[in-house]
């Protein structure tokens, strides 16, 4: 076997070990969204996620980029220590960082009042800053795991957290009652508890003797570019939330909300995946078949999505009608766009590494841009007439041409065929697909369902192939283990 082939038999165990320790308790978290919307109300909901969109911002600002300066730096020279290095500076800088989140809960109350023009709600806010500090501290020891290839351990660790939100919030949400609190504090105490794990997992401690100012420098210059890009990516793609409670209130918010939880159906593919292949992308970019195995992760990864989102957005009224109360009817109309979007969300951060390779984060900042302006530009002009619909369709569009700049710029820095014509005729004749048949029978929706996916797979059998064989092939090097 090749050294490409056990690059990419490693990547697919480990993106492979990634979803399945968080597919079942995503799931059961998911299948519990009856409980949650009959215990919660849209305003309850809304007040929630409300505070987490903040939250959405404060972290991602606070890492600076450094996140991703950790892989690109990682593997950047052949050094003995340079993991060493780059994991103990990281780790000693987030640790200093994450004080100020705690700091941050002074002004709660003054949080609270902005957002709700109340302070009854800023002991949630400070809840929320609480998680945020504990994110930063074990997010050195996440980053390692993954660039040591540690999948198993790196996946324990997210199911072990995953199964004690699931846990916390059915006890908070059903047999407390907390209310808006519950499903921030289970956040909360489960980033703790997933914060010890880490630490306890990762066998290197950061140590003062490895902190380099040298290379933190180098990484700064790398990162900062980067915090105008996560500060439009959450212009993008949560801002949303704030004009919706600004002209329709909490219950609005909370309707909305539950409409992006559908989302997490495709997150947990599109995160395990991601995790799994910063390490493999920028360790193989200079194999000889690496762009061809970039071409087979792509295709793959969006026709996994691809077929997720038609059969949510195909069957999204009778799901929703069947999983929520009634006071959360109006999310099924909005799950089409908010589905598509997450697709063209994971296309773009797998083109998008043509752009890091190189190091040019300048033009991740004008796609992003791009898709920022149009998405809050429409979003101030149609919420008002059209609500949570206009704000999931600018959703759609940003993503969009974020996806379309991106891979403009990227093929132009590291030029790689991903066989874009053909998905994106794939992609829009599906959605249209969608459009049509929505509010049809369920057992005509079926039919088409059915007759669809078949030709999907008959234009896809060639990647469907070069997968069987890869997992084949994974298969019986099990069996020859044993």
């Amino acid at each position: 076997m090749s050294r490409e082939e056990n690059k990419i038999l490693s990547f697919i165990k480990g993106s492979s070990i990634l979803v399945l320790s968080n597919v079942f308790l995503k799931a059961v978290n998911f299948f519990l969204l009856p409980l949650y919307t009959k215990n919660l109300t849209p305003s309850m909901i809304g007040i929630s996620d409300s505070i987490t969109t903040l939250t959405g911002i404060i972290l991602p600002l606070m890492t600076m980029g450094l996140d991703s300066a950790f892989s690109a730096f990682y593997f950047e020279k052949l050094e003995l220590d340079r993991g060493k290095r780059v994991f103990s500076t990281i780790a000693i800088i987030f640790f200093i960082i994450g004080c100020i989140p705690l700091l941050l809960m002074v002004i709660a109350p003054w949080i609270s009042r902005i957002l709700f023009n109340t302070v009854d709600y800023s002991y949630i806010v400070k809840f929320a800053l609480i998680s945020v500090a504990f994110n930063l501290w074990y997010l050195p020891y996440s980053l390692e795991l993954r660039l040591q290839n540690r999948m198993f351990l790196y996946g324990l660790a997210s199911a072990l957290t995953s199964f004690t939100i699931v846990i916390l919030n059915v006890v908070f949400v059903s047999v407390m009652n907390l209310g808006e609190m519950s499903l921030i504090l289970s956040t909360m105490l489960a980033h703790i508890e997933n914060t010890f794990i880490l630490i306890f997992f990762v066998k290197e401690k950061p140590q003062k003797e490895w902190f380099d100012k040298k290379l933190l420098k180098e990484m700064l210059i790398f990162s900062v570019p980067l915090i105008p890009v996560t500060l439009m990516g959450w212009v993008l793609s949560m801002s949303d939330r704030y004009i919706i409670l600004h002209y329709y209130g909490n219950a609005s918010v909370g309707v909305y909300g539950i409409g992006l939880r559908f989302t997490n159906i495709m997150n947990v593919v599109i995160s395990a995946i991601s995790m799994a292949y910063t390490t493999f992308a920028f360790s193989s970019k200079d194999d000889k078949d690496s762009k061809r195995q970039y071409y087979l992760i792509y295709n793959t990864e969006t026709l996994l999505l691809l077929g997720i989102a038609f059969t949510v957005s195909v069957f999204g009224k009778e799901i929703i009608q069947f999983m929520t109360s009634t006071g959360y009817g109006m999310s099924y109309r909005i799950l089409r766009d908010l589905m598509f979007s997450q697709i063209f969300y994971a296309m773009t951060s797998i083109v998008g590494y043509g752009i890091y390779f190189k190091k040019r984060s300048i033009f991740s900042l004008i796609a992003v841009t791009a898709g920022a302006i149009l998405n809050l530009g429409l979003n101030f002009w149609l919420i008002p007439q059209y609500g949570i619909i206009a704000a999931a369709f600018t959703t759609l569009l940003g993503y969009g041409l974020n996806f379309f700049i991106t891979l403009h710029y990227s093929e132009k820095l590291y030029p790689c065929e991903y066989g874009q014509h053909r998905m994106l005729f794939t992609i829009l004749s599906i959605y249209i697909i969608c459009y049509m048949i929505g509010e049809l029978v369920w057992w005509i929706k079926f039919i088409i369902w059915g007759v669809c996916i078949s030709m999907v797979g008959v234009i896809y059998y060639d990647i469907i192939k070069i997968l069987y064989t890869y997992v084949w092939k994974i298969v019986v090097d099990k069996r020859n283990k044993k």
